[in-house]
């Protein structure tokens, strides 16, 4: 049957946008979901140690240069007259040091082509870091030396050309004031008394000389160094590698692992739509309660054909202990004397019903009822190997008039008041054999005889038997599996029994609280079990379901289907 129209309910107990948050329920989750975590860190970390190994080792060597203005430049910028930037000005000759000229020079030098040169400000200096990075260690600081050397080459001769220009521009200036005091000169002998001609030939002469003054000034810095920088450090040879660096790789992948695993897990815990909590349990079947909560009771079964009951085997043990309690919620809901026929269901297989049919059975003939189990699971029967008992005759064959009820009621060996009707052979069509009148009639004999009669039924997601079923019985309990029924499944089925107006008295939650595996039922619904032919079953009754009875209590790892 398709899982079809499924919408999630309406939460009516939401809580409010501004309740405070449990740190304690994000630490459950991230304990849930460890192993996701675990994964993370290790796969990043081992990624990130996997990646340095492997690449090749490259060495850093740094040069530093510093500059310094020259003391005979204004401090002010001569166009705009404001203070220099010296932040701007240092950003400028990092630019001018990883520029191509500077690179071209650097080749030209050493004779091939070289790495990039990354220079960066040292603090709130005015020092600059010229790095370069090469697998070869020597060469590394070779060529931070020559990017430095080139640098200041390249300053010294910029400076010294912006001289030679302003030397040129003032000897031009001086040739023509000379020429206009030439002139005066020659106009003063024609007329000797023309004062102001003295006074104009006076100022062009007291120009002249101030000219000649910021001449020989410029003469003296161009022998000088007027670069305004020089080397501060040489480079070092570096004696170690700059990457990779494997223990720093390593630790930022455990982080970065962490924080990716901690991410996976929220995320998982959002998109994961099991049932997780008796409150998840109630949101999707409309307020269902929860009559019980089993443990998980050991592992996968390791052969199919000795399935166990904990209320036997450890009678004792914290399961048997909530199949009690599970008991008691049962007896409570028919306490009026409503309650004869129990349906046991799920909404699909491996879910644990027929584990907690069984092991309910003996906790109520233990307290003294008379009890009653019938396996109306058709196509896939298994009630009768948990008491050991044969699957010869049973409910088809009492159907058919091939068989008396009271003769195909199995008793159970060492459980006093317990009796079992099987399946019997498998029919063409089980959902139409339940359907018939006789199905009926033969519920009505069997509350003649028990206190209590316990039906088994297939899943009601993957056939309508179990609908079908519902009609006859006083109650049905349907069987989940925390971490293994999904909210939506579960939703799917209180819905199915909703619409066929089934009594349901609640919900028993498998697994609680760890994890829960699926342990094997694998329904191949439809006629033949996927194909499987009926085979006759051989068990022996009386001493040989003792001997099985027997064999059981010694099993230490119980499962739950």
């Amino acid at each position: 049957m398709a899982d079809a129209g499924y919408a999630a309910p309406v939460l009516t107990n939401a809580p409010a946008v501004d309740e405070p948050v449990d740190i304690r329920h994000y630490l459950h989750i991230l304990s849930r979901r460890r192993f996701t975590i675990i994964a993370a860190v290790v796969l990043v970390a081992s990624a990130a140690l996997a990646a340095s190994l492997v690449q090749t080792k490259v060495y850093t060597a740094a040069a530093r240069v510093v500059l310094q203005p020259n003391q005979a430049q204004s401090v002010f910028n001569p166009q705009t007259g404001q203070r220099n930037d010296p932040e701007r000005l240092v950003d400028t000759e990092i630019q001018i040091i990883e520029s191509k000229p500077i690179r071209d020079l650097v080749e030209a030098e050493l004779g091939g082509s070289v790495p990039k040169a990354a220079a960066s400000a040292v603090g709130q200096t005015d020092v600059i870091s010229i790095s370069v990075t090469d697998p070869d260690p020597a060469r590394t600081a070779r060529v931070a030396d020559a990017y430095a050397a080139k640098y200041v080459q390249y300053k010294r001769s910029a400076s010294v050309e912006s001289l030679l220009q302003a030397a040129a521009e003032i000897n031009k200036q001086i040739t023509t004031l000379q020429a206009q005091a030439d002139g005066i000169d020659d106009r003063l002998r024609a007329t000797p008394s023309a004062s102001d001609l003295k006074i104009e030939r006076d100022s062009l002469i007291q120009q002249i000389g101030s000219f000649r003054s910021q001449l020989e000034e410029l003469q003296v810095q161009s022998r000088l160094d007027v670069s305004g920088v020089r080397i501060a450090t040489p480079a070092e040879v570096p004696t170690a590698p700059s990457s990779p660096k494997p223990a720093r790789n390593t630790v930022l992948g455990l982080f970065l692992g962490l924080m990716l695993g901690v991410g996976l897990a929220f995320l998982r815990e959002q998109l994961d739509d099991s049932i997780r909590s008796i409150s998840d349990v109630e949101e999707v079947t409309g307020g269902l309660p929860v009559l019980a909560t089993i443990p998980l009771v050991g592992g996968e079964w390791k052969d199919r054909g000795d399935p166990t009951v904990v209320a036997i085997s450890e009678p004792s043990g914290s399961a048997a202990e909530a199949y009690r309690s599970l008991r008691t919620s049962v007896q409570f809901a028919g306490i009026d004397g409503s309650l004869k026929l129990l349906q046991m269901t799920s909404a699909s297989a491996s879910e644990g019903k027929t584990t907690t049919l069984a092991n309910l059975a003996v906790t109520m003939a233990n307290a003294g009822h008379e009890v009653i189990v019938v396996c109306c699971d058709l196509r896939r029967p298994r009630a009768h190997e948990f008491f050991g008992l044969t699957n010869r005759v049973g409910f088809t064959t009492v159907l058919l008039g091939d068989t008396p009820l009271d003769a195909a009621l199995q008793s159970v060996p060492n459980v006093p008041r317990l009796r079992v009707l099987a399946s019997g052979p498998p029919p063409p069509n089980p959902a139409e054999l339940l359907s018939h009148p006789r199905t009926s009639e033969l519920f009505r004999s069997l509350r003649t005889r028990a206190s209590i009669v316990l039906i088994d039924s297939p899943p009601l997601l993957p056939v309508t038997d179990a609908s079908i079923i519902s009609r006859w019985a006083d109650g049905v309990v349907i069987v989940a599996t925390a971490r293994i029924t999904s909210k939506r499944a579960l939703h799917r089925a209180w819905e199915l029994l909703t619409q066929a107006n089934a009594h349901q008295l609640g919900v028993v939650l498998n697994g609680v609280p760890s994890n829960a595996g699926g342990y094997g039922y694998g329904y191949g619904y439809g006629y033949g079990y996927g194909g499987t032919p009926y085979v006759e079953d051989k068990t022996a009754t009386g001493a040989g379901a003792k001997a099985h009875s027997a064999s059981r209590k010694n099993k230490k790892k119980p499962a739950q289907r």
